[in-house]
């Protein structure tokens, strides 16, 4: 890997919808410990940011660096800038952030996206799914078709390009200078086509409690049946 770039997560306790989802169990581990895996198999370049030490406890066990965050970071959901202070005290040109909410996402996944990044030339990157389906407004108007037509048909619809919530490579001097991780007239995009479970982010508790499933058949574990 590059000596420029830089790979990391960051986590909190105090998550509002799911609390604790990152250090409670999980299956046979948890959240932050399945996350830290994948940056000590990506190399050195790579880190995990939190306040609380049992973060800190759980990357030394992986043998990844940890990066102190402030109390303040951890207690606000705004600006990023602020939810972000430790990357001023990092020394990466640029930086991969990696989800750590997403147990089922491959290493060789991220691997292939920071690579097709560097490649590139390091331009700010995120990944995207290709939608091809009917979508609405809250208000119930159309975004994508013909509101007035009469058949539905998605042959003749133009694709959407969803965001994923998976990974963001970016410049980290444009970030700390501007309170953004790009301009979005410069970004490029990389459309994902491996498996998309990979991609199941973990936000609700019946999220955890179905990629908890998941992660068990994965893993050939035992899965509780419904009302047991």
């Amino acid at each position: 890997m590059d000596k420029t770039v830089g790979v990391f997560s960051f986590g909190r306790r105090q998550s509002q919808r799911c609390p604790d989802k990152l250090l409670r169990p999980f299956a046979d581990t948890n959240l932050a410990r399945i996350m830290l895996t994948k940056l000590a198999e990506l190399g050195p370049n790579t880190f995990f940011a939190g306040y609380e030490d049992e973060f800190r406890t759980e990357a030394d066990a992986a043998g990844v660096a940890f990066v102190r965050r402030d109390k303040n970071s951890v207690s606000i959901d705004e600006p990023i800038l602020d939810i972000l202070s430790f990357l001023r005290d990092v020394d990466y040109d640029y930086l991969l952030w990696v989800n750590p909410c997403l147990p089922l996402l491959e290493t060789q996944t991220i691997r292939a996206f920071l690579d097709d990044c560097i490649k590139g030339g390091c331009r700010p990157t995120f990944p995207v799914f290709r939608r091809k389906t009917h979508f609405l407004r809250q208000d119930l108007t159309a975004v994508n078709f013909d509101a007035t037509v009469k058949t539905l048909n998605t042959k003749t619809l133009e694709p959407i390009l969803e965001m994923v919530h998976a990974f963001y490579f970016y410049d980290r001097r444009y970030f700390l200078d501007n309170g953004a991780y790009w301009a979005w007239s410069d970004a490029r995009v990389i459309e994902l086509s491996v498996d998309q479970s990979q991609f199941f982010d973990i936000d609700e508790e019946h999220e955890f409690a179905y990629a908890e499933q998941m992660w068990k058949v994965k893993h050939r574990m035992p899965v509780e049946q419904p009302g047991h």
